[in-house]
C-alpha cells in the first residue's frame, strides 16, 4: 500500500499537497499519508551558512584584491521559498538529503553571485590602499545591499549576518605597498624627529623670550624706580627752594625791619646826640663869659673828696714838666681805687 506515517523535526516547515491544493503546513507535522496521492515539501528552518572567495576584483587603481568573507542566512517565507527552490520530499531519505544538498548549493550560489557583484562595485570606487583596509565597510555595504535585494526577498530569504574574513592584495603588489608603507613610516619617523627637535627649538626660543622680557620689565621697572626717585629728589629740592625762598624772604623782610629799626636808632641817636649838642652849646655860651678860676671854683664846691684828688691828678698833669719826683701814699691809692 501506499499510506505510509512521517514524523518530522521541529526544524523543518512541512506543506501537504494533495490535488493541487496545500491540505496542510506547519512546522514539525505528524500524520499518515498516501505516497500515491499526496506530495510534502519540506523547508528547513535552521540557518545556512555560505563561505566566499573572491580573488580577481580590481580596484580603481587597477590591482587587484582577494575578498573572503562569510554569510549567514535563513528562509522565513517558506511558501515563497518552496516556489523558487525544489523541497520536495520523498521517502527515501538519502535521495532526500542528495536533492536538499544539491538545492541549497544552487541557493547559496545565488546568494554568492548577488554578493560578488555588490563586492565588486564597492572595490570598483577605491585604491588598493583604501580597498584592504575597508572590511568593516564593505560589510555593512554588503549587508544592506543584500536585505534589500529583490532576487532575495523573491526567495524568501533573510541575511542573519555577514563578515568580512580579509580584503588582501597581490604578493607584488603587497611587496610594492609594504615598501611604500615602510617608507612613509621612515618619513613619518622622520618628521616625527623633525617636529621634536622644532618644538625642542621653539621651546627654547620661547624660554629666551620670556627671560628676554623678563629682563626688560625688570628694566622698565629699575627706569621707573630711578625716575621715581628722581621725580622724589626733585620734588624734595623744589620744596627745599620753596622753603629756602621763603626764609630768604623771612631774612630779607627781617634785615629790612632790622634795618628800618637801626635807622630809626640811628635817627634817635642822632636826635639824642643833637639835644646834648645844643645843650652843650647854650652851656658853653652860659659860660663863655665867665672866668677859669670861677668856673673851677664853682665845679670843686659841688665835688667828692675822690673828684677833687681826680682833677688835682689831671692839674698836675698839666704842670707835669715843672714836677720832678711825685710820691702818692699807699692809703691815698686804696681811698681812690676803692668803689
Amino acid at each position: 500500500m501506499g499510506i505510509k506515517y512521517k514524523k518530522f523535526e521541529p526544524t523543518e516547515y512541512v506543506i501537504r499537497i494533495r490535488g493541487g491544493k496545500v491540505v496542510q503546513k506547519g512546522l514539525g507535522l505528524a500524520f499518515f499519508y498516501n505516497t500515491m496521492t499526496t506530495s510534502l515539501m519540506v523547508i528547513p528552518t535552521t540557518a545556512f551558512d555560505a563561505g566566499f572567495a573572491f580573488d580577481d576584483i580590481m580596484t580603481s587603481d587597477f590591482q587587484s584584491v582577494g575578498v573572503q568573507g562569510d554569510i549567514s542566512y535563513t528562509i522565513v517565507d517558506y511558501e515563497r521559498a518552496a516556489k523558487m527552490v525544489n523541497f520536495s520530499y520523498t521517502s527515501n531519505e538519502r535521495a532526500y538529503r542528495e536533492l536538499l544538498a544539491e538545492e541549497r548549493m544552487k541557493m547559496a550560489k545565488r546568494i554568492m553571485n548577488l554578493a560578488k557583484v555588490y563586492v565588486t562595485k564597492f572595490i570598483s570606487e577605491r585604491n588598493v590602499r583604501e580597498a584592504i583596509v575597508s572590511g568593516d565597510m564593505l560589510a555593512e555595504h554588503l549587508r544592506e545591499r543584500l536585505c534589500q535585494d529583490a532576487t532575495i526577498q523573491e526567495f524568501g530569504l533573510q541575511v542573519v549576518s555577514l563578515s568580512i574574513l580579509g580584503i588582501s592584495a597581490k604578493p607584488d603588489t603587497r611587496k610594492a605597498l609594504e615598501a611604500a608603507t615602510r617608507e612613509e613610516i621612515l618619513k613619518l619617523q622622520d618628521d616625527a624627529i623633525y617636529k621634536r627637535r622644532n618644538a625642542a627649538i621653539e621651546q627654547e626660543r620661547i624660554v629666551k623670550e620670556n627671560e628676554l622680557n623678563t629682563e626688560i620689565k625688570v628694566a622698565e621697572k629699575e627706569k621707573q624706580k630711578r625716575e621715581k626717585e628722581m621725580e622724589t629728589k626733585r620734588l624734595v629740592q623744589e620744596k627745599q627752594a620753596e622753603l629756602d625762598a621763603r626764609k630768604l624772604e623771612n631774612d630779607i623782610r627781617l634785615e629790612e625791619e632790622n634795618r628800618k629799626l637801626v635807622d630809626l636808632q640811628t635817627e634817635n641817636e642822632k636826635k639824642k646826640s643833637d639835644a646834648k649838642a645844643y645843650d652843650s652849646e647854650v652851656l658853653l655860651k652860659t659860660f663863655a663869659g665867665i672866668d677859669l678860676e670861677v668856673i673851677k671854683a664853682l665845679a670843686a664846691s659841688g665835688m667828692d673828696s675822690r673828684a677833687l684828688i681826680a682833677k688835682a691828678f689831671v692839674e698836675i698833669g698839666d704842670k707835669a714838666g715843672k714836677i720832678g719826683t711825685l710820691n702818692v701814699s699807699p692809703d691815698l691809692l686804696e681811698t681812690l681805687i676803692k668803689p
